[in-house]
């Protein structure tokens, strides 16, 4: 079974109870996210490695009649979950989850006004495939906003950072060593800015399409 299928059954298994330890739910990071893709009332969004849909609802609140965001992910019973989420939240008329596969989106070039990831590149099994494809349906001037985590800066929390790499590929294949922003620029996206938060892991790169 290759990394693919290996983690794609990991998060069907997960999907019941995901949102127990889902990084503490829609924080403030993730919020902050979605604030730096400025979003217009009329935008077409896209939720990539949506998961079970926790961020959509509040994706949603940002748009209006005219928007809509799309929530994508590999895994079926994760899709499953984000659709009872659009349902129970009431908001179907600008919100819909689908399964897809990230290295082969179902969308037409430059689709796509603003694309959001948190905390989800370091799980793809092929994060070069997926982060050109996403710059392939981004439309030109769009934005692409990317929550995860990765290598720290400087010596202070190396310890800490090889203790939760080696956590984190045990737990989900989860690979905390890619080099987002390096991604970003062989895509041939435009990185745009790079905020790291004191005390965490986790660091947003937004990157544009010129």
């Amino acid at each position: 079974m290759g990394r693919s299928e290996k983690i794609r059954k990991r998060y069907d298994r997960w999907s019941k109870f995901y949102d127990v330890f889902d990084l503490g739910g829609v924080n403030d990071q993730k919020m902050l996210a979605v604030d730096l893709l400025k979003l217009q009332p009329n935008a077409i969004v896209m939720d990539m490695g949506t998961g079970t849909g926790a961020i959509l609802p509040y994706l949603a609140k940002q748009l209006g009649k005219g928007g809509k965001v799309i929530g994508i992910d590999f895994s079926q019973k994760m899709i499953k979950a984000a659709n009872e989420r659009i349902e129970k939240e009431g908001i179907a008329s600008k919100a819909k989850a689908m399964v897809a596969d990230g290295t082969k989106l179902p969308f037409p070039d430059n689709h796509f006004d603003a694309i959001i990831a948190t905390f989800a590149f370091t799980s793809f099994p092929e994060p070069e495939k997926a982060i050109r494809e996403c710059a392939r349906v981004l439309r030109p001037g769009g934005i692409f906003s990317i929550l995860d985590t990765g290598k720290p800066p400087g010596k202070k929390h190396q310890f800490r950072y090889r203790y939760l790499k080696t956590v984190m590929w045990r737990a989900g294949y989860t690979d905390i060593s890619l080099d987002i922003p390096k991604l970003v620029k062989k895509s041939g996206l435009k990185l745009s800015k790079i905020e790291r938060f004191s005390g965490s892991f986790a660091y947003i790169t937004v990157a544009m399409k010129i």
